[in-house]
């Protein structure tokens, strides 16, 4: 179900930030005003796509091209746009995503090499589409050491008439930012989903609110792996 407010919801809303404007002025309150701002979410920053609400109750297909993937599956374009949808999924209300699978029987039917995402968007009866170019994919620095880099480019269309409502260039996105993690420590395969799980949280960004501290020393989920 939508998540809007309701009158009592708007009510009870401005009446705990009320609540909050008297308190800040007594002695010893500022930390209960900050987790009250925390909990209604007015700490957050908000998506770069200003329209992101539009993106709710919608038909949208998320496309992944990738270096090679013009020819054939890529496992790094499906798990880049498995995970941007997951997020998606989790971060807005009511978006339905078009099947993988949906997709990838249109491009083997239409050829792999077809790179309209309008047209693909149509074919799989989306309202929008969601490009992603992944070009120039690295995720080994030397011999022994993982960290990835890659350039990505982001376009949010509209399928019915090919327009362009967003797009955004993501230059040599690198993780870990300032370290790395030895191939004695992990393989290949983890560290390509650890890597493009944290490029999928970067895109995600751009289409609903996130909490600022959640951006700072993001190299700190290499420990969890």
């Amino acid at each position: 179900m939508t998540k809007k407010f309701s009158t009592n919801t708007l009510v009870t809303l401005l009446g705990s930030l009320l609540f909050a404007a008297i308190l800040v002025t007594q002695t010893g309150c500022l930390g209960l005003v900050a987790n009250l701002v925390h909990a209604v979410g007015a700490d957050k920053v908000p998506a770069d796509y200003k329209d992101s609400k539009e993106l709710e109750d919608s038909r949208l297909a998320i496309v992944t091209i990738a270096d090679n993937s013009e020819y054939s599956d890529n496992i790094s374009a499906r798990l880049l746009s498995r995970y941007v949808g997951e997020i998606l999924l989790r971060e807005l209300d009511d978006v339905k995503l078009v099947r993988e699978d949906e997709i990838a029987d249109w491009r083997d039917s239409n050829g792999w090499n077809n790179v309209d995402f309008a047209e693909i968007g149509k074919g799989v009866k989306a309202e929008k589409v969601l490009g992603i170019e992944l070009r120039n994919l690295r995720l080994r620095d030397g011999a022994t050491l993982y960290r990835g880099r890659a350039d990505a480019s982001v376009t949010l269309i509209d399928a019915a008439t090919g327009e362009v409502l967003y797009r955004r260039d993501l230059d040599e996105f690198t993780y870990p930012v300032s370290a790395g993690q030895y191939t004695s420590e992990t393989n290949e395969t983890r560290f390509r989903k650890l890597y493009l799980g944290m490029l999928a949280q970067q895109i995600g960004r751009s289409f609903h609110p996130y909490d600022f501290s959640e951006t700072i020393a993001i190299d700190g989920a290499i420990a969890s792996q």
